[in-house]
């Protein structure tokens, strides 16, 4: 399941928003550390495609896909050296996909800051330092037995990994983001492989979140996505009639955010469609039908024969299966296709 660590300094608004996002009253008092261990929940991502979907085919069992927010701790200034419990937050980021660093960009003198201050951009500058020099230790530590294992196999990529990880460890030492340091196209997979498994926390993807209210500070900084998490809070605790006071624009925030953490992940949708069960699966843009077989069931990956394929526009204009198939919509799709959001799937495996 797709993983979205909230990031931030102490009262920057995470565990308000991760309130307001699954529902869920975890503690977020005014005072550093009111969170320490994470608090996980579950969010069903809305997909309008999948209530027609569902609705046409009247199926008895209708399965979004999910995605998993993680209210982790609030970094400080040191964390990498374990202040502030520093060193078991940062497990915590480690154990996500993306983390979305969470930014106040408000004035409010009764919610202290644990700088005296409020400036965003400092702020981040502080939280992307922790999660660097928190990569570099972890690289340097590295070094030594990559170079042990270069010394004893004659393989060329135990001297690639050395190469690689130098190349990491300079970026890290120049406070750069180790994602600053692309793969040459030409990588052999396995390099690929074990870059992947270092788990760098710069190394994920990662998206700003501002959180600003009506009285908030004039900033430049410019955040993916600003929210008035607290308004946001409020609202979501009220009628429908009374929401629709604040006009469209404060609506469906919530949803728009987990868009945007799925554009950042690269992540399409694709459904199922039966009686029985319509449901939602995730894949990496990209990926062959064989390989978004294999998020149902890894066998349908392994003994992938050939997929049943149409288009989400084709099946409701065409009213279903049946119509799609009889106006020449349908397609079989071998293993070399590459999957399209919004594809309607049915696979065929050897197994």
């Amino acid at each position: 399941m797709l993983s979205v660590g909230l990031v931030g300094l102490p009262n920057a608004g995470k565990s308000t928003l991760f309130n307001l996002l699954t529902k869920r009253g975890v503690p977020a008092e005014n005072f550093p550390f009111c969170t320490i261990d994470p608090h996980d929940g579950v969010v069903q991502v809305p997909d309008e495609r999948l209530d027609s979907l569902s609705k046409m085919v009247e199926t008895k069992k209708r399965v979004p896909t999910n995605i998993e927010f993680k209210d982790i701790a609030g970094l400080v200034a040191g964390a990498h050296k374990g202040e502030g419990l520093g060193n078991q937050f940062l497990s915590h980021i480690r154990e996500v996909d993306l983390i979305l660093i969470v930014l106040r960009k408000f004035e409010n003198s009764k919610i202290s800051h644990v700088e005296n201050r409020v400036n965003p951009t400092e702020d981040q500058e502080i939280l992307m330092a922790e999660l660097t020099l928190a990569d570099e230790k972890i690289m340097e530590n590295l070094m030594p037995k990559l170079e042990k294992e270069a010394a004893q196999s004659k393989e060329k990529n135990a001297k690639i990994k050395i190469t690689v990880a130098e190349k990491i460890l300079t970026k890290l030492s120049q406070l750069q983001p180790a994602s600053d340091h692309k793969m040459d196209s030409s990588t052999d997979f396995e390099i690929i492989k074990w870059r992947r498994s270092l788990n760098l926390l710069t190394d994920k993807p990662i998206l700003t979140l501002g959180n600003i209210n009506d009285g908030g500070v004039n900033s430049k900084f410019n955040s993916d996505f600003d929210v008035d998490i607290l308004l946001e809070a409020e609202l979501s605790e009220m009628s429908e009639k009374e929401k629709a006071e604040f006009g469209d624009e404060k609506k469906d925030v919530v949803n728009k955010l987990i868009r945007k953490c799925y554009k950042k992940l690269d992540l399409s949708t694709y459904f199922t469609v039966g009686i029985e069960e319509t449901r939602a699966w995730t894949f990496t843009n990209g990926w062959t039908a064989p390989q978004a077989a294999g998020v149902i069931h890894s066998d349908f990956e392994k003994f992938f024969v050939t997929g049943e394929i149409i288009s989400y526009n084709d099946f409701i204009e065409h009213d279903g299966r049946k119509g799609a198939s009889e106006n020449g919509k349908l397609r079989l799709e071998g293993r070399k296709y590459r999957m399209e959001d919004g594809d309607i799937a049915e696979w065929k495996s050897a197994s």
